[in-house]
């Protein structure tokens, strides 16, 4: 008896070590997260044992169904049943393998890692399989939400901008190939910066990612659609032809924005945009080459007018080089103070007396005699960039230290026009900068005359006109400068609180040959007498158009055939001359 008792107990206690054993194998498979099939095949009919979390995946009991080999296959979707089947199959006849495969339920989509192991007897039947399935969906929507982050705007949906240079560089790769070209076409909207502080930051994301589904919908197995910037787009197509090229897309843009955009918040928008297209290989040995020379274009079809579209020529190109050149050059020049300043004699038209003299800025070559460039083609890359405040500053300083030295050693009563810049007129402090020039260097304000453009003005009207009622309030002289280059608007001469206009030189080559241009050029001048202004004539080069200009009653001329620009050595020659 006390054997038999001993066998029981040892029996009990085997009994529960294998139930506190399973127990704690059930456990850590519940906290796996993995769920487990297993099929003993030496009974009939087969023993099923379901470990791991069923109820969380399913989300139902699991003792509402068979335990039975097709418990997996009735927990899915009719469709892909049939789907998960092969996939086990599969894992089987290959051995240990682990894979994934998308399935659907009654409760919803799972992305599910498999794992099959089963044994055989010698007979090669199968004795037990083990089947393992852990879910990943959340795994996977991480990794392809991840994905969508590294190939594409969030923005918009289209391909983000690395993720369209490698495409697009494929697309290169597979012209050369196939002996055919890829179009790439830049698309930045006009003037988006002033639709932004329009309708605020959020509204102005909106545009844009209303504009880049539109252009979304031109995504084709030749066609790739891109964002490089807030409002920048790029289109690259594949052995452009017939209805997919650059100019076939560009009119369906077109076309598309003689609409505006409705807005959540009900607010319609309407805008042009501008475009840059470059062509690989042509524009390009490599696909970034091309990138570049497309942006590059972008710009000039920007400095054009905007609202147009712009393809890749290699003057484009070679003028954006130089463009490059110069604008380091510039860089060096300033810190240098590598400048000089010639000086250009204006005259009274009815006695040749001298009234003054403009300041002009000229770079000289330090390699030898000449100039790096003209002003024509230097300043207005300073004012691109911003290097016309110091260019300004250095041109103010230098012109005033010399008027004062030649007011001292001549005394000769004559005016010196100094050239202003848009950018140098907008600075909070620039009246009282070169009011404080003026009185360090002991000018007279009524002998500097400040010479401004007409774009100056209209950019920020009310602002400069305060400015340049402030600068006449000192006793300074302002004058327009180039009239009839740019709105030439006679109507708005009578808002302008100014002493003098300049006309343009392009008025003067026109008005003594032709009726009409002669008609309007007088009309200029009375009109400017009439309204207190002095009249200058820029440009005076022959005899003609001196008389011409004298008898019209111009009052001051200025040109080659009066005086050339000049150094300040020879300038001082004119004025030892000018000495009674």
């Amino acid at each position: 008896m006390e054997d038999l008792k001993y066998q029981i107990d040892l029996l009990t206690a085997l009994n529960e070590r294998l139930l506190n054993s399973e127990k704690m194998y059930r456990h850590i498979a519940e906290c796996s997260g993995t769920l487990f099939m297993y099929f003993d095949y030496r009974t009939s009919p087969a023993k099923v044992d379901l470990v791991g979390p069923w109820d969380d995946m399913v989300g139902e009991k699991i003792a509402n169904h068979p335990y039975d080999e097709s418990y997996m296959l009735n927990l899915l979707l009719d469709e892909d049943q049939d789907k998960f089947r092969i996939h086990m199959l599969e894992l089987e006849r290959e051995g240990l393998e682990t894979d994934t495969v998308d399935v659907r339920s009654r409760n919803k989509r799972y992305w599910l890692s498999c794992f099959a192991n089963v044994t055989y007897d010698d007979d090669k039947r199968p004795i037990e399989k083990i089947i393992s399935i852990k879910d990943i969906t959340r795994i996977k929507m991480n990794s392809e939400e991840l994905e969508y982050l590294a190939f594409y705007d969030s923005l918009t949906g289209v391909y983000n901008r690395n993720y369209f240079v490698r495409k697009f560089r494929d697309m290169c790769e597979l012209a050369d190939s196939e002996k055919v070209s890829v179009e790439i076409m830049f698309v930045d909207i006009d003037d988006f910066k002033k639709i932004n502080d329009s309708i605020g930051l959020l509204f102005g994301d909106e545009l844009v990612q209303e504009f880049g589904q539109y252009l979304k919908g031109f995504n084709s197995d030749d066609v790739l659609v891109g964002r490089f910037g807030s409002d920048v787009f790029v289109i690259a197509i594949f052995n452009p032809c017939g209805q997919r090229s650059s100019d076939v897309i560009y009119h369906k843009i077109l076309e598309r924005l003689r609409h505006p955009f409705m807005l959540t918040n009900k607010t319609e928008i309407m805008f042009t945009v501008s475009c840059g297209v470059a062509e690989y290989p042509d524009a390009g040995r490599t696909a970034l080459e091309v990138i570049k020379n497309a942006e590059i274009v972008l710009y000039k079809a920007k400095e054009k007018g905007k609202n147009g579209i712009q393809y890749f020529e290699l003057d484009i190109l070679n003028k954006f080089i130089r463009n490059i050149s110069i604008e380091k050059q510039l860089k060096e020049a300033i810190e240098t103070e590598s400048f000089q300043l010639y000086y250009q004699p204006q005259y009274n038209a009815e006695d040749g007396k001298l009234r003054g003299a403009e300041a002009l800025l000229r770079w000289p070559d330090p390699d030898g005699e000449g100039f790096i460039t003209s002003p024509g083609e230097f300043i207005p890359i300073a004012e691109k960039n911003g290097a016309i405040i110091p260019i300004g500053s250095y041109v103010i300083k230098e012109a005033l230290r010399t008027f004062s030295d030649w007011r001292n050693k001549y005394h000769i009563p004559m005016i010196l026009s100094i050239n202003i810049s848009a950018l140098q007129l907008e600075r909070e402090n620039f009246v009282e900068s070169i009011s404080n020039a003026i009185n360090i260097n002991g000018i007279s304000p009524e002998s500097i005359e400040l010479e401004i453009t007409e774009s100056a003005i209209i950019n920020n009207f009310e602002d400069v006109i305060d400015k340049i009622k402030t600068l006449r309030g000192l006793g300074m002289r302002v004058s327009l400068d180039d009239f009839g280059t740019g709105y030439s608007s006679l109507s708005y001469l009578k808002q302008l609180p100014i002493d003098t206009i300049k006309i343009d030189r392009s008025f003067i080559e026109t008005a003594v040959k032709d009726d009409s241009s002669g008609i309007i050029y007088e009309s200029v001048i009375e009109l400017s007498k009439k309204l207190g202004f002095e009249t200058v004539a820029e440009g005076v080069e022959t005899k003609e158009q001196f008389n011409y200009l004298r008898e019209k009653n111009i009052d001051i001329v200025q040109g080659f055939l009066l005086g050339r620009p000049v150094g300040k050595v020879e300038f001082e020659k004119l004025l030892i001359r000018q000495i009674p």
